[in-house]
């Protein structure tokens, strides 16, 4: 399903030079922290986090044109149950009539404001493993070419979702990896 809110959002994002955008929306009764992030490759990505005491994450893979597959492998019957349809409830998940309500209340203009933290970033993306509980921008540990030793993918990954591409681009040239810290010192890669 061609996602035209997505289409719309990144546009706007350009606009303020910015990757990836937070928001909240609901359906049904569920309510999802949201991020639309244009730094996953070789696709963009909207994740969906449940709000509440028990969060679940959802991944969507953004492709080229703004489409999303209307069928959620490996996760319909988990997103089912969060809201409440599904075999025993009466009523049934349809991907496609999902991903078009949830198209009509994604927010087109992108703000500043709705630039996630990278701890906001590492709360709502469990698929990033390394250090979650190092959310801060430390430092860049440098590796000798001699040493065959460099950047994780894991350490890649993170680098790449939490700080931008940028971040991984200097990363990969400088044979560096990204180090993390849980608290905020305030420093930034590009220093």
């Amino acid at each position: 399903m061609k996602m035209t809110s997505l289409e719309q959002l990144h546009q706007s994002m350009r606009r303020i030079n910015c990757e990836i955008q937070q928001f909240q929306l609901s359906s049904g009764g569920v309510s999802f922290d949201c991020l639309f992030s244009t730094r996953d490759r070789p696709n963009y990505t909207l994740s969906l986090t449940s709000r509440g005491s028990n969060p679940k994450f959802f991944i969507f893979q953004v492709e080229r044109g703004y489409w999303i597959k209307p069928y959620f492998a490996g996760f319909y019957s988990e997103l089912a149950e969060v809201l409440n349809t599904g075999a025993n409830s009466g009523n049934t998940l349809a991907p496609k009539e999902f991903l078009e309500g949830i198209n009509r209340k994604i927010p087109i203009q992108a703000s500043i404001t709705r630039n996630p933290s990278t701890a906001e970033i590492i709360r709502l993306r469990p698929d990033i493993t390394e250090d979650r509980d190092r959310p801060y921008f430390d430092t860049w540990i440098s590796w000798s070419n001699e040493s065959g030793r460099g950047p994780s993918p894991e350490n890649q990954q993170k680098t790449r979702v939490v700080l931008g591409l940028n971040a991984l681009e200097h990363s990969l040239r400088n044979n560096a990896s990204s180090k993390w810290s849980t608290v905020d010192l305030g420093r930034t890669w590009d220093n």
